[in-house]
């Protein structure tokens, strides 16, 4: 019998969030890397499947699923079931035969829906925020290789990413299909992965402090669920 987990809750950026997207235009001193955009609204974004892939890269590396050879883990590991690609889908196609799984979970992709202010109070009224910001919800990060002999900035290596600032608040929605007994334990993996997404990074540049989040008003079917307490 089929059920559904619907999580709900909203991603707080604790520094600036790069996910890349299109360049249409090159200009000379502009941006080498912008964002993700809605083409319709040319807001910024998280697509439902970089939430997907980064937990799910964090839930098998947590898991040991992942072995020196870096091949995609199987619906078995070391004889035991893989719990990740029976929650996040499987295909796998040999000579001899097709394993898949369909996908458990549905990822919604995330829009924004306001920022916090220095008092830290979400501001929802986004046309005041794009006027204060002076822009649309974005940032522009210079970067630049250094070089190894000298310590100093290597020439030509000068690079302009564009990120979407800390402060700025997304929603989030999941929903997580339950067909079978066994699958009531799912919901407990999902909650590990929120905990591992917000120790790590998401996005781009990660190592150089982009991408630190935060989940808010994290609920499953309108009960409020608590981060902290979950072990890893």
């Amino acid at each position: 019998m089929l059920t559904t987990k619907i999580i709900t809750g909203k991603i707080l950026l604790k520094s600036g969030l790069h996910i890349g997207g299109n360049k249409d235009t090159m200009q000379i001193g502009g941006i080498d890397n912008p964002v993700m955009k809605n083409p319709l609204t040319n807001m910024p974004y998280i697509p439902g499947s970089s939430l997907k892939g980064k937990m799910r890269f964090l839930l098998e590396h947590y898991l040991n699923y992942v072995k020196g050879d870096g091949k995609i883990p199987g619906l078995t590991v070391d004889g035991k079931v893989n719990k990740i690609a029976i929650i996040f889908g499987h295909l796998e196609h040999t000579e001899n035969s097709s394993d898949t799984k369909p996908t458990r979970i549905i990822f919604s992709d995330c829009n924004i829906i306001g920022a916090r202010d220095e008092t830290g109070n979400l501001i929802e009224d986004l046309e005041y925020l794009k006027e204060k910001m002076l822009s649309n919800f974005v940032e522009a990060k210079t970067e630049v290789a250094i070089n190894r002999i000298t310590g100093t900035a290597q020439g030509g290596a000068l690079r302009t990413i564009e990120r979407v600032p800390a402060g700025v608040v997304f929603d989030l929605h999941i929903v997580l299909k339950n067909y079978e007994e066994s699958d009531e334990s799912n919901l407990e993996i999902i909650k590990k992965g929120l905990k591992l997404l917000e120790n790590d990074a998401l996005g781009g540049s990660g190592s150089r402090g982009s991408g630190r989040i935060e989940f808010l008003d994290l609920k499953v079917d309108g009960a409020s669920i608590d981060l902290n307490s979950v072990q890893l």
